[in-house]
């Protein structure tokens, strides 16, 4: 089956470069535009489902897509973004110094930003998900609406990265990533970080940095 892994569409805090964790930042007006883009070239896919995280950010861009495709979404906290609790609202620039965004950068999996959750639980959880669509779809294609630092993971696992390495994938901004588990055992990544909206007239490029989004 195929599962198109789609990190959500632009937002100003993405343009400010500033933490968002759970707080309920929509889309922005090149959001929607870059999100309408990826719909428009993947219409032809059959995507029948989406499962979505529960923030404003990434619901809004599986209701852009659904509207598009005539696709069901449902809502799976399990994609939802970390907390980063205490990081939630400062821009990266303010983070340099603090020791655990630098774990977070160098080595993720070692890194404290949220309570109760470090990078290798949120790698089960969305890991957890992957197993609960392969069983209730059985071979449909299906997307998946998330987060960078949901997707990284996944794709460290399916590519047999260490988890630490995660940082080294480019997911920008309404991205796509196509993974490919119609192979029992032999797991594919089809392509990695998709942008359709580049090819669009009038969306340049966003700029870096590409997480804790």
């Amino acid at each position: 089956m195929m599962i198109y892994m789609i990190r959500h569409g632009r937002t100003d805090w993405n343009d400010e470069r500033k933490v968002m964790g759970r707080e309920p930042v929509p889309l922005n007006e090149r959001g929607r535009e870059m999100v309408g883009a990826v719909a428009a070239r993947l219409a032809s896919e059959g995507i029948s489902a989406i499962y979505s995280g529960t923030l404003a950010r990434v619901r809004e861009t599986a209701d852009i897509l659904a509207a598009g495709w005539g696709a069901e979404v449902i809502d799976e906290p399990r994609l939802d973004e970390s907390a980063y609790e205490r990081w939630v609202g400062k821009k990266y620039s303010e983070l340099k110094g603090d020791r655990d965004f630098e774990l977070y950068v160098r080595r993720p999996t070692e890194a404290d930003f949220s309570a109760g959750e470090g990078m290798r639980d949120i790698q089960r959880r969305a890991l957890d998900v992957i197993e609960r669509i392969a069983r209730e779809k059985r071979g449909a294609k299906t997307a998946l609406v998330s987060h960078a630092d949901v997707i990284k993971p996944v794709v460290t696992h399916y590519l047999g990265m260490d988890l630490d390495t995660m940082h080294r994938l480019a997911v920008a901004n309404a991205s796509v990533t196509l993974l490919d588990l119609a192979y029992p055992g032999e797991p594919r990544i089809r392509y990695l970080n998709l942008m359709p909206w580049k090819w669009s007239e009038g969306l340049p490029d966003p700029p870096s940095p590409e997480s804790l989004t």
